[in-house]
């Protein structure tokens, strides 16, 4: 069953809509880790630069019709 793609505004709003959450998520994690932990994880800063582009871009081409 193929679903209706949604309208190319509603495509954009959702893409960035995901990408500020993710990314809002990866740097909460990180200042939780910093105040909990006493320390940050060095190795994490990249990935929370990292996977909202990653997931915006899968997202948005999970309506791709080709």
């Amino acid at each position: 069953m193929k679903m209706k793609r949604p309208s190319d505004r509603m495509l954009n709003i959702l893409t960035g809509l995901i990408g500020v959450l993710s990314f809002a998520l990866g740097v909460a994690w990180l200042v939780r880790s910093w105040i909990v932990d006493l320390e940050v994880p060095y190795f994490a800063i990249p990935l929370v630069f990292a996977l909202p582009v990653i997931l915006a871009v899968t997202f948005r081409n999970f309506w791709n019709d080709e």
